[in-house]
């Protein structure tokens, strides 16, 4: 009696999705900024059939002060402790170019998405002024997957990589990788 009751109880909680029934999902999806700023994204998707049939990224928001992070999840705190400490802002002032606006100059910048699989999009902003004037904006698009050797990449995108790449998740990205291969 006591099982029938737990899973009436189940039944009666659980929502239930039928075929062809629409579905909204809310995450967020975290970056950092070409400036070195914590960027979040809301994102927005609706399921049928267990399959995202529209995805809506919102506007970015960043903290006012990376001091009060009150209402931020823990990968946006986990972030903002990676890329605010005094030894990466200052590796991050000696990594960064600054323009002149004299002559032919090219200033390359960063960005980053955090994936949901662990995996950290690093896009590589290639900028060349003439006079200070953009002449010319080119992107590059690489990723560091858990588990991957950060040498040769930027300040952010390394401090990125280390807080969030723990071994649970470097484990568990190892495991899908697999599971796909099967």
């Amino acid at each position: 009696m006591k099982i029938l009751t737990i899973l009436i109880s189940l039944l009666l909680l659980t929502p239930l999705a039928f075929a062809g029934e629409l579905m909204e999902k809310q995450s967020l999806r975290h970056g950092v900024s070409e400036l070195g700023n914590l960027q979040v994204y809301p994102i927005t998707e609706i399921i049928e059939d267990d399959k995202v049939i529209s995805s809506t990224r919102g506007n970015p928001y960043t903290p006012k002060d990376v001091n009060n992070m009150e209402g931020f999840d823990q990968k946006s705190k986990d972030i903002v402790s990676a890329i605010t400490t005094k030894e990466v802002k200052d590796a991050f002032k000696l990594e960064e170019q600054e323009k002149t606006n004299i002559g032919i100059e090219k200033i390359i910048t960063y960005d980053r998405i955090a994936q949901e699989n662990g995996a950290i999009a690093v896009r590589k902003i290639t900028r060349i002024f003439d006079n200070g004037k953009e002449i010319s904006k080119k992107y590059h698009r690489s990723w560091i997957n858990p588990g991957d050797n950060t040498d040769g990449k930027d300040v952010m995108s390394k401090e990125v990589a280390k807080k969030l790449h723990t071994q649970e998740v470097i484990d568990s990205y190892k495991i899908k990788l697999e599971e796909q291969q099967i």
